[in-house]
């Protein structure tokens, strides 16, 4: 059968290359997360309301209880009613004026005792602050409520990963980029992928762009496929260049794995299955998102009410961002994807569909969908959401995409 990848000894001697890779030097690049626009911006969200000056502080009590009774404002209720001498009355409408808004409080039986009764406006921060950097920018504005999501802080701080994760990672990507040479030379888009299994501590597949021969033949498609193939499945054929592990770990899996169809394109059957054998390291040890039952909100792509589990004892480190089961019927529950070209629309919600745990990518697509025309993987009308994140080898990456779209410009 082709495509299928021995057993490693565990106790064989590691190759050349392995040891190779064990001394490499972090080269120059800069990973950066993909997240919501009003995550990343510093800008925040304004909207004016009435204040008036609490004259009599023995008043201050009484007049908090009586307002949120007789005029509550649901949408604003991460603020603090009361700042120091001054209290929210109610939201400033446009054709509203002081005098209305007091005389509507009267009407509903608000004792203003101990109000000045002459409000004005202010601006204060419409939205619930999502980092701590908003919070500290909003209570500049008007006291507010806050709960600090420590995973996404360690984001946003670029704390998440350290230097020997970034070394995994560039490992990673420098084979994402192999491939992408391969697919290039072999009439592809120059684009490369790979997937692994952190549990398993291995990388489960490496494909690359076929679409010169087959449209549909994406390197994330390709790369799924292979997944696919690795639990006894996969719709097409295993082309020159591309790899798959067949192991321990695949096999509750392909229970739940479609019958094969017949690939509609003859391509090369594998070669040279050897030359990645003893790739079996785990991409990154740092903790992902620990999540229960029940519906969570998501901040930009991440979890607000994961569980920051960078302590875990789990030795694996493997932390699924959906409660689906290892042996769900998803292709690539709990693994990652490597890619060197930001996935387009198609290959970004086959990912949603795979129900992968994190993308990361080297350079930005024109017809990217994880950051350029859109951030597909903070959508909150999704079933599922990976994190991602971009900029590995991002220079070599954007190399052998200029590369292929100046040849493709020749061609037209």
């Amino acid at each position: 059968m082709y495509g299928k990848r021995r057993k490693t000894d565990s106790s064989s001697p590691v190759s050349d290359g392995t040891q190779h890779e064990e001394h490499e030097v972090l080269e120059n690049w800069h990973l950066r997360p993909v997240l919501d626009d009003d995550v990343m911006s510093d800008y925040i969200q304004l909207l004016d309301v009435y204040v008036d000056r609490v004259t009599d502080p023995k008043h201050t009590s009484r007049l908090i209880r009586e307002l949120n009774a007789v005029w509550p404002i649901p949408s604003l209720q991460h603020l603090k009613r009361v700042s120091k001498s001054e209290v929210i009355l109610d939201l400033a409408a446009e054709e509203g004026t002081p005098e209305i808004c007091i005389q509507k409080l009267k009407d509903r039986g608000l004792d203003t005792a101990g109000l000045g009764c002459a409000p004005r406006r202010l601006q204060v921060p419409a939205m619930p602050p999502k980092t701590r950097r908003h919070y500290q920018e909003a209570i500049k504005l008007w006291p507010c409520n806050f709960h600090e999501n420590k995973y996404l802080e360690k984001v946003l701080s670029g704390r998440l990963f350290n230097n020997a994760d970034k070394l995994e990672q560039q490992k990673y990507m420098k084979k994402c980029l192999e491939a992408a040479r391969h697919s290039f030379e072999s009439g592809g888009a120059g684009v490369g992928a790979l997937v692994v299994d952190p549990a398993q501590k291995r990388i489960i597949a490496i494909g690359c762009d076929d679409r010169g021969k087959y449209p549909l033949k994406h390197a994330i498609m390709v790369v799924i496929d292979l997944v696919s193939h690795s639990q006894g499945g996969g719709a097409w054929n295993v082309g020159d260049k591309q790899y798959f592990y067949e192991g321990e770990g695949s096999r509750e899996r392909k229970a739940h794995v479609q019958d094969t169809v017949s690939d509609p394109v003859t391509v090369t059957r594998i070669e040279g299955v050897s030359r990645f054998e003893s790739v079996q390291k785990q991409s990154s040890g740092s903790a992902g998102l620990e999540c229960g039952s029940g519906k969570h909100s998501i901040i930009g792509g991440f979890d607000t009410q994961a569980k920051d589990v960078s302590e875990s004892s789990d030795s694996c480190g493997v932390i699924y961002s959906d409660p689906v089961p290892r042996t769900s019927q998803y292709i690539c529950t709990g693994y990652d994807v490597y890619v060197s070209r930001e996935p387009c629309t198609m290959c970004a919600m086959a990912l949603v569909h795979s129900r992968v745990r994190r993308v990361f990518y080297g350079c930005a697509s024109p017809q990217g969908a994880l950051g350029t025309n859109i951030k597909l993987n903070t959508l909150k009308c999704l079933n599922h959401h990976y994190e991602v994140f971009a900029g590995i080898l991002e220079e070599e990456c954007k190399c052998i995409e200029t590369t292929w779209q100046n040849n493709l410009a020749i061609q037209v």
